[in-house]
């Protein structure tokens, strides 16, 4: 909508806005009712006039909907459910009550003399929801975020208990989780465990449109883990973390193929290696380390990053690792992983202890490849490095012990000089045309930055490589690259587009 404001001489943008009240409930009503009717089909009920719908009492299948607290299922009988499916909170995105916060009270207003029991507090109950907030815990000796931990994992556990106790022997459990935070995996995994489940399977389905990702811009999810949970053998013993975390790794680098085959990639695949790596895990318990103390999840997670990253980079390069720094490795790494040029620290922290080799609170003071305020990183640019003096462009003073800043560096001469000469003159000199990693890292780089079709917007250090690879044929000659097709559409040839200037 264009609004135009009487004796003001500009135009705005905005949304209109509508009253949505006649509709809504009707909207509401229909989605339950469609619902209702397809699961009414499922188990193979009909629908009846006279009774609630799906339910008759001359049917030996009947639907029943209770409303219970997930902890406290006491209408349910032990041993009588065959499947659980259950979407729990996912940690700390969420937080749903002081959501409803805002409509609790306007609806106390309206709905409060016909519901009263359903409006007997000020605002809602905070101290019962299943969600790690530290806001509830200020001020009480010990940090927030450990509190909040502990009270979102002992609420799990008391809802998976219930579901244990309610689930038939050879029932089965389906729990859906969406988080980047491993964190919270370890939370909700240590909950599972505890409450005597094994985690049998796990499936990664893409859950989020990806034209939402802004993937040139920040990081983010756009899957969902399905976990298939079973009651774990209660005469399974303990086992030992050194014995089983070869078979983490293996049984992860196995799914990780299928994982990409159903398009997950990126950051998503890292965060489908969880449910393999659980898989493992759940099996025995306790699980105890060299020392004899318990092993938690978390780290059968930082397995699983690190088998995702080994394969991931070895798929990248058609190499392992040996003989790539552990600088250029991660950067490499980040790019193929987070896809964007932001992302969030602890993201970037998780990676780095996966490739090894260097703290990454390093990555912004020492080597100056990122910008970190508030939890959150951003790539510094080459030109933004070179500033902060983390390579040189004096032939006589670089040095290549970190192959980003070659790549770096000749990105910098090229977009400082606009020229192509300067940028082989320093390849020849410095001795990076002869240097068979450089060439792969550079080929790599090609892969993994993001490649945006709008010339105006594409990514400084994607151009440069591209625009040199074009430029130079001793690059060409050793460096493999697909360049991207240029649609002039229907009945016309696609072609091959780069512009750089000599």
């Amino acid at each position: 909508m264009l609004n135009a404001k009487l004796g003001c001489s500009h135009l705005f943008w905005n949304y209109p806005e509508t009253n949505g009240a006649g509709e809504l409930w009707k909207s509401c009503a229909e989605d339950f009712s469609s619902n209702y009717a397809d699961l009414c089909h499922l188990i193979g009920t009909g629908l009846s006039r006279n009774v609630i719908p799906g339910l008759s009492l001359n049917d030996s299948k009947f639907v029943q909907i209770n409303s219970a607290s997930a902890d406290t299922l006491i209408h349910i009988v032990d041993n009588s459910v065959d499947a659980v499916v259950t979407d729990p909170p996912y940690y700390g995105t969420i937080l749903y009550a002081e959501i409803a916060d805002f409509f609790y009270i306007w609806q106390k207003r309206i709905l409060g003399d016909i519901f009263p029991d359903l409006f007997t507090s000020d605002l809602t109950d905070k101290d019962r929801e299943a969600v790690a907030n530290p806001s509830r815990f200020r001020n009480m000796g010990i940090s927030p975020e450990v509190l909040a931990n502990q009270d979102y994992e002992a609420k799990m556990a008391l809802a998976f208990a219930e579901y244990y106790r309610v689930l038939r022997d050879d029932g089965v459990m389906t729990v859906q989780f969406n988080h980047k935070d491993s964190g919270a995996w370890d939370v909700l995994a240590k909950s599972l465990i505890d409450a005597g489940f094994e985690i049998t399977a796990s499936w990664a389905v893409s859950t989020e449109n990806p034209q939402n990702l802004h993937q040139a811009q920040k990081n983010s999810v756009s899957s969902t883990v399905l976990l298939v949970c079973r009651k774990r053998d209660p005469n399974a013993g303990q086992a030992w973390w050194d014995d089983l975390r070869p078979d983490v790794a293996n049984l992860v680098e196995q799914r990780a193929p299928e994982f990409e085959a159903n398009d997950i990639t990126g950051i998503d695949l890292y965060l489908s290696a969880f449910g393999p790596a659980l898989n493992v895990f759940s099996r025995n318990y306790p699980i105890l380390d060299s020392a004899g103390n318990e092993v938690r999840p978390e780290e059968a997670f930082a397995e699983a990053r690190r088998a995702i990253a080994n394969y991931r980079f070895y798929k990248l390069a058609q190499t392992d690792t040996q003989g790539f720094d552990p600088l250029t490795t991660w950067y490499m790494l980040a790019w193929d992983a987070f896809r964007a040029s932001e992302f969030p620290f602890d993201d970037a922290r998780q990676l780095a202890l996966a490739v090894g080799g260097f703290n990454v609170a390093d990555l912004a003071k020492t080597y100056k490849l990122l910008d970190s305020t508030s939890g959150t990183c951003k790539f510094l640019t080459p030109q933004q490095r070179h500033k902060k003096r983390a390579f040189s462009l004096v032939e006589e003073e670089f040095s290549a012990r970190y192959l980003i800043d070659a790549l770096h560096a000749i990105i910098t001469l090229y977009l400082e000089e606009q020229a192509i000469e300067p940028v082989r003159r320093f390849l020849k000199s410095t001795g990076l045309l002869s240097n068979d990693l450089f060439m792969r890292s550079w080929e790599v780089a090609l892969k993994v930055i993001p490649r945006i079709g709008d010339e105006r917007k594409r990514i400084p250090e994607e151009k440069a490589l591209a625009d040199l690879w074009l430029a130079m044929d001793e690059i060409k000659a050793k460096v493999i690259y697909v360049q991207p097709e240029l649609e002039l559409g229907s009945g016309q040839q696609s072609l091959n587009f780069a512009q750089f200037e000599e």
